[in-house]
């Protein structure tokens, strides 16, 4: 389970395990079907709600932060891949679950961008998720879409086999509907 480590005399930091991330995306699934999304963020009820479940499943007293601050470290990490698929040479390995390119391509842009060296090597396997979540908002609300926008239901009922593409610019992230009902009946 995650630990809260002193940062500072009144901060602590969240250790975030694969299950407690896991669990956040989940949740943040479920609130983008139930159209609670407001933006590029959620309701105060979503935000409540998810605060109940998470500190339940984990038996901790997590706060409201915690999950704010996380919701935002994935969403700098959806716009960080999202930005290096924008990029001339930059493809998505679905078997990998990582960003690729050339040797040279990743050098020069390693040295243009320093912060981007923790992707070459990086699997990020809960990108497609990330895309589901995140795709559509942006921090000046031109693209944001609630779940009222899409009608999921339409989609997925009576569908036993099949893929959902989540488009983000130029690749287009294939999901498993299995994968997705079982989210969306949490």
């Amino acid at each position: 389970m995650g630990t809260q480590m002193p940062m500072s005399s009144d901060r602590t930091r969240t250790n975030w395990t694969p299950a407690m991330e896991r669990y956040f995306i989940e949740l943040l699934l479920d609130q983008v079907h139930r159209g609670n999304r407001m933006g590029h963020t959620f309701n105060k009820q979503a935000w409540s709600d998810m605060l109940t479940m998470f500190n339940a499943y984990f038996g901790s007293p997590y706060d409201e932060k915690v999950l704010k601050s996380h919701y935002t470290n994935l969403w700098t990490q959806f716009n960080d891949i999202k930005n290096l698929l924008d990029q001339n040479g930059f493809s998505w390995d679905y078997n990998r679950q990582m960003v690729v390119a050339s040797h040279h391509v990743w050098d020069a842009y390693i040295k243009a961008h320093p912060e981007a060296q923790s992707y070459r090597n990086k699997a990020l396997m809960n990108f497609n998720d990330l895309c589901l979540i995140y795709a559509h908002t942006t921090a000046d609300g031109r693209y944001s879409r609630s779940s009222h926008d899409v009608d999921f239901d339409d989609d997925i009922q009576g569908v036993n086999i099949g893929v959902f593409s989540c488009i983000c610019r130029n690749v287009v992230f294939l999901i498993d509907v299995k994968s997705i009902q079982s989210v969306l009946s949490l």
